[in-house]
């Protein structure tokens, strides 16, 4: 989207010889990197990639779907029930998401209405509230996998995974741009962020040590499915869901990986990139001013407070955001919020609404103030059907 761009960073000296002499003899090229911001509105799967990136190798725990089995029988479109091999997670009485041949050209998340009935196969109800009532919008053959959501449950761990990315210069369509591979790259920044009726946007910022030209770009096979949307969220602030959570404008929850891009030996380039052990994790948003909790709690110490208090308040942040399927969907979290700023509310002579912007850090530090600390800075956790660890 708008804003993705490349920069190849170079580093030269200039070289001045002979004495007395104003002239400039040569430059050196002394060090060549490269930068890469993505901008984009990251779909559930896609999004789990680009997480696991940001917030380090190791941090995905993957649980399967309770639901994992396969159509017995080939289902028409229209169809109010199919016909499945297995009962597993199929007993119960609640209307529940499941997705069929998931990953295909013919994939449908559709909502089924359990107990299933039968001695096996079994017969699953497509519920009424799925697609007006009218069954399902497509046909699907026999041995088509019938599956529920998988779980990844992802968090900032000590080092991450190097990545290879391409970038197309004017190469799509026949056309004679370039393409530059850059090899070797890691997140230093990951900024998640929205604002009312807009789509959960996502930038990331790689480093990469190396790039070299393609022939041509990769082929790619994007993901289908939609972007979550602002609309679609659910906030729970200092464990609450009233209040202050009904009335966020806008927010953004911004990563900083301090990485070390000082390793060069013999190379034009760097011989590692390496995260630096430190992680900062900041959370900002706009409340509509209707009450005075934020702001006598980052000044007064909490929300009673009446005077200048060195009292540091802390808080807590869980924000979902569930695609209309009911099978999708991603939840930050973030165990100790300490608030840090929130500015006061400027004069508006034409008599419209006040803006509270409020800042706030995640921290080790447990809620309670005492005991260990955290096991996490921040938890991401994503609903989709990417069946593996990523």
């Amino acid at each position: 989207m708008d804003g993705t761009h490349i920069e190849i960073d170079a580093k030269m000296e200039d070289v001045l010889e002979g004495d007395g002499s104003w002239r400039l003899s040569t430059i050196v090229k002394n060090h060549q990197q490269v930068k890469i911001k993505l901008v984009a509105a990251l779909r559930a799967i896609e999004l789990g990639f680009f997480e696991t990136a940001a917030l380090g190798s190791g941090g995905d725990v993957y649980t399967a779907p309770t639901v994992n089995t396969t159509l017995s029988s080939n289902s028409l479109l229209g169809a109010t029930s199919i016909s499945v091999a297995a009962n597993t997670g199929l007993t119960g009485s609640t209307v529940i998401p499941l997705v069929i041949n998931a990953g295909t050209a013919s994939e449908e998340i559709a909502l089924f209405a359990p107990p299933v009935t039968g001695a096996g196969p079994y017969s699953l109800p497509v519920s009424g509230t799925y697609n007006g009532g009218n069954g399902l919008k497509q046909a699907h053959s026999s041995s088509n996998p019938v599956q529920g959501a998988a779980s990844h449950v992802i968090t900032d761990q000590s080092d991450g995974n190097y990545y290879t990315i391409e970038v197309g210069l004017g190469s799509l369509y026949g056309a004679a741009g370039t393409t530059l591979r850059v090899r070797d790259c890691k997140v230093e920044t990951f900024k998640r962020s929205s604002k009312a009726g807009g789509l959960l946007m996502h930038e990331l910022e790689f480093i990469g040590i190396a790039s070299t030209v393609q022939g041509s770009p990769a082929t790619v096979t994007l993901e289908q499915h939609q972007p979550f949307l602002f609309t679609q969220g659910v906030w729970t602030v200092d464990n609450v869901t009233t209040g202050d959570a009904l009335n966020v404008e806008q927010f953004d929850i911004q990563q900083k990986n301090s990485l070390d891009t000082g390793i060069q030996t013999e190379q034009l380039t760097l011989a590692a990139i390496i995260f630096g052990g430190k992680r900062d994790y900041g959370v900002a948003f706009d409340l509509v001013f209707t009450n005075t909790n934020k702001i006598y709690q980052t000044y007064f110490g909490s929300s009673a407070g009446t005077t200048d208090s060195q009292t540091l308040y802390l808080g807590n942040l869980t924000l979902t955001f569930t695609a209309p399927d009911t099978l999708q969907s991603v939840s930050y979290n973030i165990l100790t919020l300490a608030y840090t700023k929130t500015g006061l509310p400027a004069m508006k002579k034409d008599g419209k609404h006040y803006k509270l912007p409020v800042s706030a850090t995640s921290i080790a530090a447990p809620l309670s103030g005492s005991g260990s600390n955290n096991a996490y800075m921040l938890q991401t956790t994503i609903n989709n059907t990417q069946y593996s660890a990523y």
